[in-house]
């Protein structure tokens, strides 16, 4: 068995759960903590006899992987539900997945419930359901497993090897190095990671290839835990600032994902200087985020987003894949835009959009309709049946009558109920000829009943169609609501995260004023000292004990050091750059950690503008280095120092960016 999957044999035929006793069984089988395979669950619209989403396309994308059951809506459904745990059901034309194992229960996001009105909705769900399949699938430990039995996953599938062609929404076209064509799936590769983030166009690539299914298994390409976290410490050397992608957050911690298997908890006091902060206020799962990774003891990975500035460029991303494109980017600058036009959302009522006023963009109700409801009565606003003024009866309104209140004219006067005309007609004379007709009369008083019997069931039958009509177009608009309200909330989750990512923005760039002002190193503001290098060497000292931390000062100490004739008169000299900057960078140069930060970009001053051109040296061997203070500013201001054969290092001066004299 391949990739660490397990051989179990899956139902691989179609099942409709035929009786209430069956759904309840059915019901309890989803709950049993030790099922071993994922279900596909598709109910039937209420009214139809088979679902809008085709069970057997479903079928022949999972067979071996899930089952597939279909549900009919009704009494067999109802028995179901009330068997399952709340919010967990499904019935009505919707359809879901129940992963393996019971936390489905408890994380309703891990069972999503999917919705199909209308045929053009079937193949958008089925895509879903598949995909949320074969995701279970990959967790249960079923995908990849080559002793299945016939039609299982695996059976028949061969090593092979080809190119991506390309990637199309969640598959990955290959051509095979035979001429064939096969697919990789997303959800068969690394979860929670986008195919284009793994496979490039051109890419060679290999696994086992289903050839009944047209599908290519490329897990055994891709890198085991061990072989990722040793990456990350091999690529992300102490003082690198990486890109992360955020997995969880509590108001004390997040915890960042800096590769797929590698995730490192970051505590608030790594986060925010303020102790008041909730982080997450602050951040969103799935955010991508930049942090610097700090020393850490043993194999241990750590990384601290409070020093992070702006100007600090993140490493790339490490790929999956040899050849591969970075598994993250940096995060989009335009998220920390705020949106503009962007007012507030306001939700229509239900009975807003049942009365035809589901918000802004509503047509206005029907002339002669009051708020456009559905007319219930004559024109005159009587109730049907009820003459206007009088308690006499008065007939159903006939489709006519319907059409025409419709169209908004006055119904038409009813016609008086049959007795009416036979009342006040005088009797004849004459025995058995009166007899006759009082008989006549009998039978044509009796057709006159049936035939307002009759009449009136007619007239039932279209309330009954109207009042059915009348539902049907209340249960389009609910679902038109239904539809709206889910769009909000993508809209509402989406600007809550360019929100927290504006929060975030704003509070380092709080930090970063702060900082240009002075007020995060006291000894910026206040002189303890009357001879300036005296102060300055404190301040250095002050600085280092503030910005390594406790466990890193034994590996990260101050190494000697010596300020040049001219490095304090160019601090004061030079503009446009805070003193606590060049303060960090100090400490970041004396203890030996400025060339692993790649914000800093040290390298040699060299004796001209040449690449080629040797580095400046002075008599007595030491050599000359030249470290960013700024970057991507007009007038970048840098730093030189001088090493010393010894070790030590000489402050040299503070110059602008075309300053290159030592």
């Amino acid at each position: 068995m391949a990739n660490g999957a397990v051989n179990i044999s899956v139902p691989t035929g179609l099942h409709k759960v035929a009786d209430e006793d069956e759904a309840r069984e059915f019901a309890r089988f989803l709950q049993v903590p030790n099922r071993a395979w994922p279900v596909v669950v598709i109910s039937t619209p209420a009214g139809r006899p088979t679902p809008y989403v085709d069970p057997q396309r479903v079928l022949d994308d999972v067979a071996g992987l899930a089952e597939v059951v279909v549900i009919p809506t009704g009494d067999v459904s109802w028995a179901f539900s009330r068997g399952m745990p709340e919010y967990t059901q499904v019935y009505g034309g919707a359809s879901r997945v129940y992963p393996t194992g019971l936390d489905w229960i408890h994380d309703l996001r891990r069972s999503p419930l999917h919705f199909a009105y209308s045929m053009a909705d079937g193949p958008k769900v089925r895509d879903r359901l598949v995909s949320d399949a074969l995701s279970a699938a990959v967790r249960a430990g079923l995908a990849g497993a080559t002793e299945a039995g016939a039609g299982g996953p695996g059976a028949g599938a061969a090593e092979v090897r080809g190119t991506v062609q390309g990637v199309l929404g969640s598959r990955a076209l290959i051509e095979l190095d035979d001429g064939g064509q096969a697919s990789i799936a997303e959800e068969l590769t690394v979860p929670g990671v986008p195919l284009q983030r793994i496979f490039r166009r051109g890419m060679k690539v290999r696994g086992r290839h289903d050839a009944g299914r047209g599908t290519l298994d490329a897990r055994t390409m891709l890198p085991d835990d061990a072989t990722q976290r040793q990456a990350v410490k091999e690529a992300y050397g102490v003082g690198k600032v990486v890109v992360g992608k955020v997995e969880s957050v509590t108001k004390a911690a997040v915890t960042i994902a800096v590769v797929p298997a590698v995730h490192v908890r970051v505590p608030r006091e790594r986060v925010t200087g303020n102790a008041l902060d909730a982080l997450d206020d602050l951040f969103t799962p799935g955010e991508v985020v930049l942090a610097r990774v700090t020393q850490a003891p043993g194999d241990a990975i750590m990384l601290r987003l409070d020093d992070v500035d702006e100007s600090d460029e993140p490493v790339p991303a490490l790929s999956l894949l040899d050849g591969g494109p970075p598994w993250l980017i940096p995060p989009d600058p335009s998220l920390q835009e705020p949106e503009t036009g962007s007012g507030p959302i306001r939700i229509p009522t239900p009975a807003e959009v049942v009365n035809g006023r589901s918000g802004a963009g509503a047509a206005p109700p029907e002339p002669g309709r009051p708020d456009g409801a559905f007319p219930a009565g004559d024109a005159a606003g009587h109730p049907s049946g009820e003459a206007a003024g009088s308690g006499g009866t008065r007939r159903r309104p006939t489709p006519g009558d319907i059409a025409a209140r419709i169209a908004g004219d006055a119904a038409a006067p009813l016609p008086a109920p049959p007795e009416a005309g036979r009342q006040g007609r005088a009797p004849r004379p004459g025995g058995s000829a009166v007899a006759s007709k009082g008989a006549v009369r009998d039978l044509s008083l009796a057709l006159d009943a049936e035939k307002a019997q009759v009449k009136r069931l007619e007239n039932d039958l279209i309330d009954i169609k109207v009042e059915k009509r009348r539902a049907e177009v209340e249960l389009d608009e609910l679902r038109q609501y239904v539809a709206d309200l889910r769009d909000q909330v993508d809209r509402r989750d989406h600007q809550l995260e360019r929100s927290r990512a504006q929060l975030r923005a704003e509070k380092s760039k709080s930090a970063a004023y702060r900082r240009e002002l002075g007020r995060d190193v006291e000894v910026t503001t206040e002189r303890y000292f009357t001879d300036p290098a005296e102060q300055f060497r404190f301040e250095v000292t002050q600085t280092w004990v503030q910005i390594v931390p406790a466990g890193e000062k034994e590996r990260w100490p101050l190494e000697e050091y010596v300020l040049g004739s001219r490095f304090l008169e160019s601090l004061e000299t030079v503009e446009g750059i805070s003193r606590d900057k060049v303060l960090r960078t100090v400490v970041h140069v004396v203890t030996g950690r400025a060339p692993e930060m790649n914000g800093l970009q040290v390298h040699p001053l060299r004796s001209g503008l040449g690449g080629d051109d040797p580095q400046r040296v002075r008599d007595d061997g030491a050599t000359c280095w030249r470290v960013s203070l700024q970057v991507n500013t007009p007038s970048a201001r840098r730093m030189h120092y001088w090493r010393l054969p010894g070790g030590a290092y000489e402050l040299s001066r503070v110059v602008l960016h075309d300053d290159m004299e030592p």
